[in-house]
């Protein structure tokens, strides 16, 4: 139960939406727990602030409720949306948006981007080139348990 409420505290999820990708992930072939934490790594939210565009979580959000993220040129305010391989992640072309990414990406932490992602820091683009791997995820929980809480239902 800890586990699932570390990954519901760290991804900004509800309850019901946990449950979804729970049965998504079991719904799909290879290793569920993995599988889970990619979903959850694909959220375009939770890519924004993998990139630095945003400090948390949950100003990335707003950042993509605002609609200041563009995906393959469309802009997209849902922060759940599911991102693809060979997506591309842009800033919206306007000042305001541009301003306030730049302002975050320079205070933001300066750590290694996961393998699974290409920026252009210029462009401020980036290109989903494959799906994470474990190591690639910074959350320090052990998914199994939540995938065998959630098997119990």
């Amino acid at each position: 139960m800890e586990e699932k409420q570390k990954l519901k505290f760290n991804y900004g999820l509800t309850e019901t939406q946990l449950y979804s990708y729970v049965k998504e992930a079991r719904r799909r072939k290879g290793i569920t727990g993995l599988i889970l934490l990619q979903l959850l790594e694909m959220r375009l939210d939770t890519l924004c602030f993998t990139l630095g565009f945003a400090p948390t979580v949950a100003n990335a959000r707003q950042l993509v409720n605002h609609g200041h993220i563009t995906v393959n040129n469309k802009i997209i305010n849902i922060p759940s949306f599911q991102c693809r391989l060979n997506d591309i992640i842009r800033v919206k072309q306007k000042q305001t948006s541009i301003a306030l990414v730049q302002k975050n990406l320079e205070i933001g932490k300066l750590y290694e981007l996961p393998s699974h992602l290409k920026f252009d820091k210029a462009k401020l683009e980036a290109k989903v080139t494959n799906y994470c791997n474990r190591e690639d995820i910074m959350v320090d929980l052990d998914e199994l348990l939540v995938i065998e809480y959630y098997s119990r239902r």
